[in-house]
């Protein structure tokens, strides 16, 4: 089963997914995409457009405004950056398929040591990945 790099956060109630990254994640940030490992890219009031990076545990503006953000997700720099496209294509080629309410996701955060290797992904459920990884990078900003 082939599933998107990213989904419209309109098919999963994303906004419950960030309950664990409101230490990160400003509140009037508006869920717009959530990508196969569970990175999301958020809307701001101002039109700019964020990642939220599960990988790194940052939030970051990635464009101005709509257009600038249309243009770089046609990108392949961009589609690694923001969704993981090549370890994505590695995972599913390899039989790794996320539901809608799955994701991709590393099962030793590399941020703790863990591997890039498809012997280090596996398939989560979206609403536990976000919470483990949200608390993860909230207890590591501490140190």
């Amino acid at each position: 089963m082939q599933r998107d790099l990213a989904i419209s956060c309109e098919a999963v109630e994303c906004d419950r997914l960030l309950s664990e990254w409101r230490w990160l994640v400003p509140i009037d940030a508006k869920p717009m995409l959530i990508g196969i490992f569970g990175d999301m890219i958020l809307g701001a009031p101002d039109g700019s457009h964020w990642h939220l990076d599960l990988l790194e545990g940052k939030f970051h503006k990635v464009s101005s405004d709509y257009k600038g953000f249309n243009t770089k997700k046609r990108e392949d720099k961009y589609l690694d950056e923001w969704f993981g496209a090549s370890w994505a294509n590695i995972a599913l080629e390899s039989g790794l398929a996320p539901r809608r309410d799955e994701c991709l996701g590393w099962k030793v955060a590399p941020v703790l040591g863990g591997t890039f290797s498809v012997a280090n992904i596996a398939v989560f459920s979206l609403a536990v990945y976000l919470s483990v990884t949200g608390q993860l990078f909230r207890q590591l900003s501490r140190t």
